[in-house]
C-alpha cells in the first residue's frame, strides 16, 4: 500500500551501526544466525525506471537468499476478495461525505490545496480521508515517473518468480488496511490536509529520498520521520512501531533456520527509535549495515 507522506513511502534515538570498511553504504543490513544470514533491505515502494539498475550489494543479497519476505505478499493484492476489501475500506459509510468529515473550514482549505495540484476534491466526496490522500499522492508520483511496478518489492518478486524462490509476507493486506481504517476520522482529516500542504514540494522531496536511499543515508530518513510524525506520535506508533513489534519475532525466528532470507520492508521501518533494527538490538541481536 502506497503512502502519501514520504515517511510512509519509505516508512528519536539514532542507532549506531557498523559499516563496511570501504564506506559504501546501502539501505541493507545483515543479521547472522548460527547457520544462516538474514538480510534486511529497506525499500522504496515506488521507483522510476531511471533508478535502475540496483546496487550490486542488493543484488548479491538477493542472490544469496533462498526465500524472500516482504511486508505483504504482493501476489495477494490481485485477488478479488482483497480488491473488494480495499474498496470497502476506502468508502465512507452511506450518507456520510468527505466534506462533512472535514467540516466547512478544513474542506475549504483542502479543496483549495487540491485545486493547486489540479485535483477536484469533490470527486472524492464518498471516500475516507486516508484514501483520498493516498489517491492524490499516487497520482502525483505517477506524473513524476514513479510507478508501483518499478518499486523494489515488485522488482524482487519478479526475480523470485523467475528463479523459483518462495515469496511470503510478514503481514496480510488486511493488516495494512486495518492500520488506516482504525485511524480516527479527525486524524485522517489532518493526514489529508498535511499531505496536500506538502504536495507542491513532492518532486524535490522524492528526488532527495531516492538519493538518500541509494547512498544508505539512514540519518536522512530518521530526520524525515521526525519531521513527518513529530506532530502525531500516535500515528508514528500505529503505522510504524506497532507493526515493527509484530515483525521482530518473525524475523528473529528466521535466524534459527539453515537457509538465508531476504526481508524487504519500507526503509522507515529500519531506522530510528522503535525501528526493527532498534528492537533487534534491544533483544541482543546486532545488525551490520552494508
Amino acid at each position: 500500500m502506497q503512502r502519501t507522506r514520504l515517511g510512509l513511502i519509505v516508512c528519536g534515538l539514532f542507532v549506531c551501526l557498523a559499516a563496511r570498511a570501504d564506506g559504501a553504504l546501502h539501505a541493507l543490513w545483515e543479521l547472522h544466525g548460527k547457520h544462516n544470514t538474514v538480510y534486511l533491505l529497506g525499500s522504496i515502494h515506488v521507483l522510476r525506471l531511471s533508478d535502475y539498475p540496483l546496487a550490486p550489494a542488493l543484488l548479491e543479497a538477493y542472490g544469496n537468499a533462498k526465500s524472500v519476505l516482504m511486508e505483504v505478499n504482493l501476489e495477494e493484492i490481485g485477488s478479488a476478495d482483497v480488491q473488494m476489501e480495499m474498496l470497502g475500506s476506502a468508502m465512507l459509510p452511506e450518507g456520510t461525505t468527505l466534506s462533512e468529515i472535514l467540516g466547512q473550514q478544513r474542506f475549504a482549505r483542502a479543496d483549495a490545496l487540491a485545486r493547486e495540484v489540479g485535483v477536484e476534491l469533490s470527486m472524492f466526496d464518498q471516500f475516507a480521508p486516508w484514501f483520498v490522500a493516498e489517491a492524490i499522492s499516487q497520482q502525483q508520483l505517477t506524473q513524476l515517473g514513479f510507478q508501483p511496478e518499478s518499486g523494489v518489492e515488485m522488482y524482487f518478486m519478479g526475480r523470485a518468480r523467475t528463479d523459483g524462490k518462495s515469496v511470503a509476507g510478514l503481514e496480510t493486506v488486511h493488516d495494512q488496511i486495518s492500520v488506516f481504517e482504525n485511524m480516527p476520522m479527525d486524524t485522517q482529516a489532518e493526514y489529508l490536509i498535511s499531505s496536500l500542504e506538502e504536495a507542491h514540494g513532492l518532486a524535490a522531496e522524492v528526488d532527495s529520498m531516492v538519493r538518500a536511499w541509494q547512498r544508505g543515508d539512514t540519518q536522512w530518513f530518521v530526520n524525515q520521520l521526525q519531521s513527518e510524525f513529530g506532530r502525531d506520535q500516535r500515528l508514528y506508533q500505529s503505522v510504524l512501531v506497532a507493526r515493527n513489534r509484530k515483525w521482530v519475532p518473525k524475523i528473529e525466528a528466521l535466524l534459527n533456520e539453515d537457509k538465508n532470507y531476504l526481508v524487504i520492508v519500507g526503509t522507515g521501518h529500519l531506522v530510528g527509535q522503535g525501528s526493527v533494527i532498534d528492537l533487534l538490538k534491544k533483544d541482543g541481536i546486532g545488525a551490520i549495515q552494508r
